[in-house]
């Protein structure tokens, strides 16, 4: 479960051969997880209740594939909620959790995934953009085809973060589109370091004092 669960956190960055994360990680529990559910889901959380970390997280993944991501019983409920502590306590940003995670975690608690300081105070600079600039302010991953940010002057008025990726996995042509509008730059750069929550790959120096949190730990 721990294997598995570092797998399904980062597919990219884990060790694992993905050829062999179905046949050895999930195949053996299908047919137990299949025939009964919440023995299955019981079994499983004892199995990994002493184990912590990324065995929580591999269980509670493995239960959401080989039973379904409407299946909820008492046992599967306990060992998401203990996997979605654990990535909280380790500063990983609500980008990283799926929708249908988020909305279980808010079923349990009132307070904000995670937290920071206030935007920078005013002094901290914040370089005008020259007319008809386009400026690079971020880059979400090390792969050569990675998201990038740029921040403009928007059409109507105001500043707008712009997002460019490939067009999809199989055609790199690179496509941008409008992601977040505010009436300042200073503004766009706190709306941008909130969605961030923590350190992207890359951030333009004057971007980064706008970023709430410190690096994920995972």
């Amino acid at each position: 479960m721990e294997n598995f669960g570092r797998f399904e956190f980062d597919p990219s960055g884990s060790t694992i051969d993905s050829s062999t994360v179905w046949s050895e990680l999930q195949a053996p529990f299908l047919e137990f997880a299949r025939s009964d559910p919440k023995e299955f889901s019981a079994a499983l959380a004892d199995a990994v209740s002493e184990s912590g970390g990324f065995a929580w997280f591999g269980a509670a993944r493995t239960i959401w594939n080989l039973v379904g991501s409407d299946f909820r019983c008492a046992a599967y409920d306990r060992v998401r909620l203990a996997a979605l502590e654990f990535l909280r306590s380790n500063g990983v940003p609500a980008s990283r959790v799926s929708a249908h995670d988020m909305n279980f975690w808010r079923e349990q608690h009132d307070e904000p995934w995670l937290t920071g300081p206030p935007a920078p105070p005013l002094p901290t600079p914040v370089t005008p953009l020259a007319p008809g600039e386009s400026r690079l302010v971020a880059r979400l991953t090390p792969a050569r085809d990675a998201n990038t940010v740029y921040v403009q002057a928007a059409p109507g008025g105001g500043y707008r973060a712009v997002l460019e990726m490939s067009n999809s996995s199989e055609d790199s042509t690179r496509l941008r589109r409008d992601w977040l509008g505010a009436g300042t730059l200073r503004d766009l750069y706190t709306r941008i370091g909130g969605a961030f929550q923590v350190p992207v790959h890359w951030v333009a120096d004057e971007l980064e004092p706008f970023i709430p949190l410190p690096p994920s730990r995972l």
